[in-house]
C-alpha cells in the first residue's frame, strides 16, 4: 500500500517554462488522497480535492484519481505517469484542462518531491464522512493535518494545520484556512491524536471530535503491509 506526503516543485504546460504558483501537499496513504493547492499569490485555493487513487499500471506507473469532493466542481478522473528523475523527484506526465488556457486540455509536466514526516508521526489515515449533508474528508500524516468540506451546493472549505514543536512541547497549529463551513481541527481538540486512534482499522467507525467517520485508509510507516510505489506524488 502507499503512504506518502509530497509536494510540487513545478509545473510546466507544454511550451512554457516551469513554474510553481501554488504551495501544494498531496497527502496519500492507501487507495485515498487529499490534495491542497494553495496559490500563493493571495493565499487563495488553487484546487484542493479527495477521493480514490486507481493503479492502472506499474511499468511505468500510471495512475488514475477518483475525485469525490473538488473545489473547482471538476469530477471527471484525472491520469498521469510518472518517472523518477536523477535526483530523487518524481516526473508526472499528462494533459488536463489548463485555466490560463481557457480551460483547453494541455498537456503538462509535474515535478513531485516526497516529504518525510516529522516529529515521529509515522501512523497515516484519512476518513471520510458527513457532516450536515456535507461530505468531509480528513486525513493526518507526518506532522500534516488536513481537513476539507463541501455541501450540496459545491461550496467548499479546507483546513491545515502542522505539528509544531513549541518551547519543547508539540502543538497543533493552523497553517492556512478558507470557507466558513465549519471543520473538525486537532488544535482546538488540544491533542496530537484524536482519542482511540490506536485502535482504529480500516472498515470500521470512528469517532472524531463527537462525529462518526468511516477509516478508509490507514497505514504505519515501515510495517511489512506497506509497500511505497514510487515514482507518484501519492
Amino acid at each position: 500500500m502507499t503512504l506518502r506526503l509530497s509536494t510540487r516543485i513545478s509545473i510546466r504546460w507544454t511550451e512554457d517554462a516551469p513554474s510553481e504558483p501554488t504551495d501544494t501537499v498531496v497527502l496519500s496513504v492507501g487507495d485515498y488522497f487529499m490534495d491542497l493547492r494553495i496559490t500563493k499569490a493571495d493565499q487563495s485555493i488553487d484546487w484542493a480535492f479527495a477521493g480514490t487513487r486507481e493503479i492502472l499500471s506499474r511499468d511505468p506507473l500510471h495512475c488514475r484519481w477518483n475525485h469525490i469532493i473538488d473545489s473547482r466542481l471538476s469530477f471527471n478522473p484525472d491520469e498521469g505517469k510518472f518517472q523518477p528523475l536523477p535526483n530523487g523527484d518524481d516526473l508526472e506526465t499528462g494533459s488536463m484542462p489548463c485555466a490560463e488556457k481557457g480551460n483547453k486540455v494541455t498537456p503538462y509536466e509535474e515535478v513531485w518531491r516526497e516529504l518525510q514526516p516529522n516529529h515521529g508521526m509515522n501512523r497515516g489515515w484519512i476518513l471520510q464522512g458527513r457532516l450536515g449533508g456535507d461530505d468531509v474528508f480528513l486525513g493526518q500524516y507526518g506532522g500534516i493535518y488536513l481537513a476539507m468540506r463541501q455541501n450540496k451546493e459545491g461550496v467548499f472549505s479546507v483546513l491545515k494545520e502542522e505539528l509544531t514543536n513549541v518551547q519543547g512541547q508539540l502543538q497543533w497549529k493552523k497553517a492556512y484556512q478558507s470557507g466558513e463551513l465549519k471543520l473538525p481541527s486537532l488544535s482546538s481538540m488540544n491533542v496530537i491524536s484524536p482519542p482511540e486512534e490506536e485502535t482504529w482499522r480500516v472498515g470500521d467507525k470512528a469517532v472524531f471530535d463527537s462525529m462518526v467517520y468511516h477509516v478508509r485508509a490507514l497505514e504505519t510507516q515501515g510495517q511489512k503491509d506497506v509497500v511505497k510505489i514510487r515514482p507518484s506524488r501519492l
